[in-house]
């Protein structure tokens, strides 16, 4: 059945000949860069409006003003991460060949780690999750 509105497109994962998006998150499409001089371009800004909401409220009040870099943060490079997949060419992930990967570009929570100190907030993340499951199995 034909619909009278036209189809839904996924402007979080879309590719056009200066811009690749990828969940959300906008770099060069040529270098992969957030931040790129050759082109240039500085998509921090952007990127970050999509997330600090969010992030702010994971973050204590003094963890948000004292850690969050905001524009100045250090940019992210999807530089050789991606490749057009599937029919309909948007961007996917290299490892898992998939559109949107959360595994992958999660900027969420890859900003919300850098703050919380990288592996270790995902060690302390994952222990504490060990021990909540093991007082609910008694």
């Amino acid at each position: 059945m034909d619909s009278q509105f036209a189809p839904q497109v996924d402007h979080n994962n879309e590719v056009d000949s200066d811009t690749v998006t990828i969940n959300g998150f906008m770099f060069c499409a040529r270098h992969g860069l957030e931040l790129c001089d050759s082109c240039p371009t500085d998509n921090r800004s952007s990127n970050n409006a999509m997330v600090e909401d969010s992030l702010h409220e994971r973050l204590s009040e003094q963890e948000f003003s004292s850690k969050w870099k905001g524009d100045e943060r250090e940019p992210f490079s999807v530089s050789h991460q991606w490749a057009r997949v599937g029919g309909n060419g948007r961007p996917g992930c290299l490892e898992h060949k998939q559109v949107g990967c959360q595994e992958c570009f999660n900027w969420e929570e890859k900003l919300y780690a850098d703050i919380h100190g990288g592996k270790k907030a995902k060690r302390a993340a994952r222990k504490a999750k060990r021990g909540s499951l093991q007082t609910s199995d008694m």
